[in-house]
């Protein structure tokens, strides 16, 4: 199954912004706001990464909790990790205004 997503990275700044922690932590993993603090691109990045679990979930064909599924990456390959299953099958892109995520399970 494939899943595919695309996320306008200013409705994820003005989320931050707006809602700040709450709206992070009922995203975000906590290992996914480490990434991010202090990164230049913070909201790319958080961008590719929500777009990346819209695709899962769409790869999977149901919604879920997003602090189930949490992305990670080593090396710069990026990975997903649910209930303890690693998913590696991800490609995150992102530019300036867009994030775009695909996701083969």
């Amino acid at each position: 199954m494939i899943g595919i997503d695309i996320v306008d990275v200013s409705r994820i700044a003005r989320a931050v912004e707006t809602y700040g922690e709450r709206f992070l932590t009922k995203v975000f993993t906590d290992e996914e706001i480490r990434y991010v603090e202090g990164k230049k691109g913070a909201y790319q990045s958080l961008a590719g990464r929500f777009a990346a679990k819209e695709a899962f979930m769409k790869a999977l064909g149901r919604p879920l909790s997003w602090r189930e599924i949490e992305v990670s990456e080593i090396k710069g390959r990026p990975f997903i990790l649910f209930h303890g299953q690693r998913y590696e099958g991800v490609s995150i892109s992102h530019e300036k205004a867009y994030a775009v995520s695909v996701v083969m399970i």
